[in-house]
């Protein structure tokens, strides 16, 4: 039987990148995000993938996706927690609001993901659990107080539920990206630039310059990370952190 994935945030960026990876080593596609109009011509452009809107907020809507896939598909071999969003605050000035956006989105999405996705994953004999997590997960940075508290929670998420997991035969990993080239990270340096009138391309330089390979993360990169730890190659791995990440959390 044709193996099956589900993929949160996968209209675009890393999310993309996974759903064309995965559709074309032929493995069906069942993807979401809160883009609806994104999502739909990636459906349409792919074979085999199917798509469905939806919000991690919610855990009853992703049961309900993920149920539409088990009907279409016939199982649930793998799910790749992939959604979430980016904020720049410090713990001096941080919202309210955004702490519970960034927060909900990240680790209440993630673990909504995983609850709506893994009964089914479990039920087809079992598989393999993907959570992007980041090099957060490993090292601070400047202004990212709620995002690398979410993404450190992840890590943890990762190593906890492998071993929960485990007698199930359901694998879990997290894969660990430096800056992706994506339409979030191209948003953080627009922002910056229309306040500052620094052109984006150097504030994407200077990026690069971060990491000892002297460049950023391509989304395909990533993309192909995550279909290894999904695919039977990696049968022996789990409760891993893995670092996909120029470099920058070796020294």
């Amino acid at each position: 039987m044709t193996p099956t994935v589900f993929i949160t945030g996968g209209a675009a960026g890393i999310g993309a990148a996974t759903v064309r990876k995965f559709a074309g080593e032929g493995w069906n596609v069942l993807f979401s995000d809160i883009d609806a109009e994104a999502g739909k011509a990636l459906e349409a452009e792919l074979p085999g993938t199917l798509f469905a809107e939806a919000d991690t907020r919610c855990r009853e809507r992703l049961e309900a996706v993920v149920a539409l896939g088990v009907e279409r598909f016939g199982s649930l071999n793998a799910v790749f927690a992939n959604a979430g969003i980016h904020r720049k605050n410090t713990v001096l000035d941080i919202s309210d609001e955004e702490f519970d956006l960034v927060v909900k989105t990240n680790i209440y999405g993630t673990a909504n993901t995983l609850r709506a996705a893994v009964p089914a994953i479990i039920a087809s004999g079992g598989g393999s659990v993907v959570l992007n997590a980041s090099d957060q997960s490993f090292i601070g940075k400047r202004a990212s107080f709620a995002y690398g508290l979410t993404k450190g929670a992840i890590a943890q998420m990762a190593k906890s539920t492998a071993l929960d997991l485990a007698p199930y035969r359901v694998r879990v990993n997290a894969v660990c990206p430096g800056t992706v080239r994506t339409g979030i990270v191209d948003g953080i340096f627009s922002r910056l630039s229309a306040a500052t009138g620094r052109p984006v391309a150097d504030y994407l330089a200077d990026e690069a310059a971060e990491f000892p390979l002297g460049r950023i993360c391509e989304p395909e990169e990533v993309a192909s990370l995550v279909y290894f730890l999904a695919s039977e190659n990696a049968g022996f791995i789990t409760g891993s952190l893995f670092p996909i990440d120029g470099g920058i959390t070796a020294g």
